[in-house]
């Protein structure tokens, strides 16, 4: 009854117990380990309800004293069989058996004498052991168990429960009382989960873990005579966790090694640019072996192989960069630690941890570390913080992009530099879209257009239209910017063609590109992207801005303009040309800009303002008129003097006189003696009554050129080209005929060109239609046809064009 008495004990403790109940099966269950257990019989497992165990029901008092009589008997037959000499029978050993509670199959009867029952990660939560065979009062055995959340509970008697229902079972302790202690010794393991089987433990000694939250999965026990060896390993039956600890050093550029950090401590620096070179990573403190091991991405390098346990990685007085960085843990270390680690990489700031050999850090993009935080926590520990983005591989992005052209529609998308557009073709942008893809950050990109009539429009983003289609309305200018990380890490930079100048330079991030006020066409544009730091397109010429008071200007060509006032010619460089009098009309081929940026009018004969106080549109017929100052040479006194005469009134219209008088000028004329070569210089004496007395444009024009320098012999060309000079504003002194133009009357020749008997000179001043006025230095000013002009010139066709 004594046994049955303990059984009912085993009920009551269990009945306050919170542990799930197994119905009874008679189902056998094979737990031999392999080879481990080398030890152990294959012996069938029953299982048992905890109601069984805790009321002792029949049939579980049967189960247990047939299982020992057949045990005894058999054990009996084989001393008879084995000896015949009458011996003293020698004690049986003491028989153990142990039940276990795993979370999901409930209780599981375990082996006998040093038979294992594993449940390869499920959770043991309670154990039973008792022995049976023993003498009255000889002893007997008591255990405890290390409960997740609870700890060490206090010892409990055989066959009594040890453990928590719902909780982990993470160490154990056995040992024998009383005189069992003094001949026996009981050893056991435990397998636990990350670490697998530990070694034996003996006598009350832990098996298992602490404070590595790890579950024990399986459990082996036996009992040995004393004096016998142990069944395997006692080296390491338990383990104790500790927190480890992870120092690290880090050379800064201009700095040097620093001071020690450790376990998330910052090293580096943060704010002042400098680049990290090299580092040295060490762990001590572990509960179990294994070390660390690290390498670097160098720039101009590449990885560096690993080293370990404090040595160095990275470079020294070699100036160079670490850009990334790979740290893990070893051995039995990685097995129950994770080893997170963050960087601060330039460009981008903190980026997210990684842990256990994962690159962190950046590739590709020439960023330097400068600074990074390095923790060791136990496996199944919250990650410290984000763990998404901790390496940056770098990826050249695609920027895409098409316009939309007067005629033609939408042209088929560029990339990365291509033109879109057209060229040549007169046509205007009137829309555009832009998109990135393939980029290693986020963000997007933003553009803006200016549209005629509109002006700036807002900002569109990703492939949406900005512009006008439909309306025939030209885009001037546009910008582009990019977005988010994408605007960190890269430069946008944009170029177009417009009509007039043609390729504007480049700009870049929001830069303004194209034209402004002078309402240009865009033509045509180029986009590319280039990493920051890596060398892009120059910068520069990129706008054109119209200047302040434009309203006042032509800004489209009229075909025809007349002067209001008294203005000037220049050439594209603005230097000044003649003046040319008001009443002057001009046919326009286009309007350009001058130097300053504002517009002036290209005509055939040169440049001249588009400002509206100075020219009005007209549909009049060309014409001009110089109104030049007379010099009658008769009256004074220089019969001979018409070549003289002729430029000295078109030098001082030209206000190119130098301050001489017509007589000054008239007596400065290079002389030849009477009937001598004018080809080579005046012949004879220009205030002489008699003789043929002239000088050819020859030996004139170098004359002319003393006063007004841009002086040209144009002798041979027909009367069209005089109109051409008079519009620039140059006065044409004509070798042709008196009186009044007449028929020439032609004498021979003289000295090479034909002897014009009527031989005169004069000055045309101006032309208006069909007719040239004529400035005579003796006849006076007059209006005469084309052809009448054309005739008197035409024996030797010689003039001489007038250009300060």
């Amino acid at each position: 009854m004594k046994r049955k008495y303990g059984y009912l004990v085993v009920g009551i403790l269990t009945s306050f117990m919170i542990l799930p109940s197994v119905a009874a099966s008679e189902e056998q269950v094979n737990v031999s380990e392999s080879a481990i257990e080398t030890q152990s019989n294959e012996q069938s497992t029953v299982y048992i309800s905890e109601s069984t165990l805790g009321t002792e029901s029949q049939n579980s008092e049967s189960n247990y004293e047939t299982e020992s009589a057949e045990t005894t008997e058999a054990t009996e037959s084989t001393e008879t069989m084995e000896s015949t000499e009458p011996t003293e029978r020698k004690a049986a050993q003491p028989k153990l058996n142990y039940a276990i509670y795993n979370e999901k199959i409930g209780w599981q009867a375990g082996p006998d004498n040093g038979g294992s029952s594993a449940f390869p990660n499920n959770r043991i939560e309670a154990i039973k052991i008792g022995i049976e065979g023993l003498a009255p009062n000889e002893g007997g055995i008591q255990y405890r168990a290390h409960v997740a959340e609870v700890g060490w509970q206090s010892y409990v008697k055989a066959n009594e429960i040890s453990g928590v229902g719902g909780k982990r079972l993470e160490a154990i302790q056995i040992q024998l009382t009383d005189n069992l202690k003094s001949k026996y010794t009981i050893y056991y393991r435990v397998k636990v989960q990350n670490f697998g089987w530990l070694d034996w433990a003996s006598n009350g000694q832990s098996a298992g873990t602490m404070a590595f939250s790890y579950q024990i999965e399986g459990i082996q026990i036996q009992l040995k005579e004393k004096g016998q060896a142990a069944p395997g390993a006692t080296k390491r039956p338990s383990v104790q966790y500790k927190k480890p600890n992870v120092n690290y050093q880090s050379h800064v550029q201009d700095i040097g090694w620093q001071a020690v950090k450790s376990n998330g401590q910052t090293s580096g620096t943060m704010g002042q640019s400098k680049r990290m070179e090299a580092m040295k990573i060490a762990v001590n403190n572990l509960p179990v072996t294994g070390g660390i091991e690290y390498r670097s991405h160098v720039q101009d390098i590449g990885w560096q192989p690993y080293v370990s346990n404090n040595a160095i990685t990275g470079t020294m007085k070699q100036s160079k960069r670490m850009e990334a960085l790979s740290i893990r843990l070893t051995g039995e270390a990685a097995k129950h630690f994770d080893i997170y680690y963050r960087v601060h990489s330039k460009n981008f700031g903190w980026l997210d941890w990684a842990s256990n050999g994962q690159n962190a850090g950046t590739a590709g993009f020439s960023y330097q570390l400068e600074s990074i935080e390095i923790k060791v926590v136990k496996k199944g520990t919250a990650v410290p913080g984000a763990k998404k983005r901790y390496f940056v591989q770098f990826k050249q992005p695609n920027v895409i992009y098409q316009s939309h052209v007067q005629d033609k529609g939408w042209q088929t998308p560029s990339k990365n530099g291509q033109t879109n557009g057209s060229l040549g073709q007169s046509k205007r942008v009137e829309a555009i879209k832009i998109k990135i893809d393939n980029a290693p950050v986020t963000g997007g990109i933003e553009y803006r257009t200016h549209v005629q009539d509109k002006g700036w429009l807002s900002y569109v983003s990703n492939n949406q239209l900005s512009g006008t289609t439909g309306e025939s309305k030209r885009v001037e200018a546009y910008d582009v910017r990019l977005t988010g990380e994408l605007a960190k890490h890269f430069d946008v930079y944009y170029r177009t063609h417009t009509e007039y100048f043609g390729w504007l330079g480049w700009n870049k991030n929001a830069g303004v590109s194209g034209t402004s006020g002078y309402r240009f066409r865009m033509e045509a544009f180029d986009i590319v992207l280039v990493k920051k730091m890596a060398k892009g397109p120059a910068v520069s010429n990129n706008y054109k801005k119209a200047p302040a008071g434009m309203g006042n200007y032509y800004m489209d060509a009229p075909k025809r303009v007349e002067l209001r006032t008294n203005h000037f010619y220049t050439n594209r460089s603005l230097n000044r040309g003649n003046d040319i009098s008001a009443g002057t009309v001009v046919n326009v081929n286009k309007r350009v800009l001058d130097k300053n940026g504002y517009p002036i009018l290209e005509t055939p004969y040169g440049y001249i303002t588009a400002n509206k106080s100075i020219v009005a549109a007209t549909n009049s017929g060309q014409r001009t008129y110089m109104n030049v100052p007379y010099y009658n040479q008769i009256t004074m006194g220089y019969q001979n003097g018409c070549e003289e005469f002729s430029l000295y009134m078109a030098l001082e219209y030209l206000g190119a006189t130098h301050g001489q008088n017509v007589h000054q000028v008239t007596n400065a004329v290079p002389k030849v003696p009477s009937w001598g070569n004018p080809h080579e210089g005046f012949n004879g004496d220009p205030a002489d009554k008699y003789g043929f007395h002239t000088i050819y444009p020859r030996a004139f024009t170098p004359y002319a050129q003393r006063y007004a320098a841009n002086s040209r012999d144009i002798s041979g060309v027909d009367t069209g080209r005089f109109k051409e000079e008079l519009m620039k504003g140059n006065p044409v002194v004509v070798w042709g005929t008196y009186p009044y133009l007449a028929a020439p009357i032609i004498d021979g020749t003289y000295y090479g060109s034909l002897k014009v008997g009527n031989l005169h000179v004069w000055l045309v001043t101006g032309f208006d239609g069909n007719s040239f006025h004529v400035t005579d230095p003796i006849y006076g000013k007059m209006w005469v046809s084309e052809g009448t002009v054309a005739l008197s010139y035409s024996p030797n066709k010689m003039a001489v064009a007038i250009d300060k």
